[in-house]
């Protein structure tokens, strides 16, 4: 499992103001599996910052799908992964 998933399910359990599986898969979509909406995903934003130490801006992350349900704990790993500083 990739590095950043650890960061990204921290935050996500930091973020959630809904119940969440036991288990975080990077299948799971935040709209439907998680229950994210925008305000969720905004908090998402400054828990991920707090985890990485430098801004995240989300913004090209949820342009990239071509629908909300496409916004996955994997996309979002992947994306960290490329704009994150190492």
């Amino acid at each position: 499992m990739r590095a950043s998933f650890s960061t990204v399910e921290k935050a996500i359990r930091a973020a959630a103001s809904n119940p969440l599986p036991e288990t975080i898969r990077e299948d799971h979509s935040f709209l439907l599996d998680l229950g994210f909406d925008s305000l969720t995903i905004t908090v998402l934003t400054l828990e991920l910052e707090g985890y990485v130490g430098q801004p995240v801006l989300l913004n090209r992350w949820v342009e990239s799908a071509s629908n909300p349900t496409d916004l996955t704990v994997g996309s979002l790993c992947d994306y960290l992964d490329q704009v994150v500083s190492a």
